[in-house]
């Protein structure tokens, strides 16, 4: 987990994506970071949407596929957030899931204000 727990975002693992980047191609970092946002906008609306329902399969697919994409841009508290609520919606327990999304939706800004900020430093 490393020791910066309390910070939303693990820079590292942006920082590693460097290593891939091509002279004269777009920024891979920016299209990463771009692409986590775009990727996240539809799944928060399903994680609302599936909590709203007590739809415990929506809930399952969105938390599962937020927790990848979280993963990849360094979200690492999102990303825990997110494996949380995928182990109960799995389970079928959905009673606490508006709490839940309640708290993803919470970090997420939180991981939203860190990326973009990362976003205007690099380009």
């Amino acid at each position: 987990m490393g020791h910066h727990t309390s910070e939303p975002v693990d820079y590292r693992v942006l920082d590693s994506l460097r290593q891939l980047q091509r002279e004269g191609r777009p920024d891979i970092v920016q299209q990463v970071i771009n692409l986590f946002f775009k990727d996240a906008a539809d799944l928060l609306k399903n994680l609302k949407e599936g909590a709203a329902n007590g739809d415990a399969v929506l809930l399952h697919h969105a938390s599962h596929a937020l927790r990848s994409v979280s993963e990849n841009v360094g979200a690492v508290i999102l990303s825990a957030r997110c494996g949380e609520l995928e182990a109960m919606a799995q389970s079928g327990v959905v009673a606490a899931a508006g709490a839940m999304v309640g708290a993803i939706l919470e970090e997420y800004r939180a991981v939203e204000i860190a990326l973009s900020a990362r976003l205007l430093k690099v380009a």
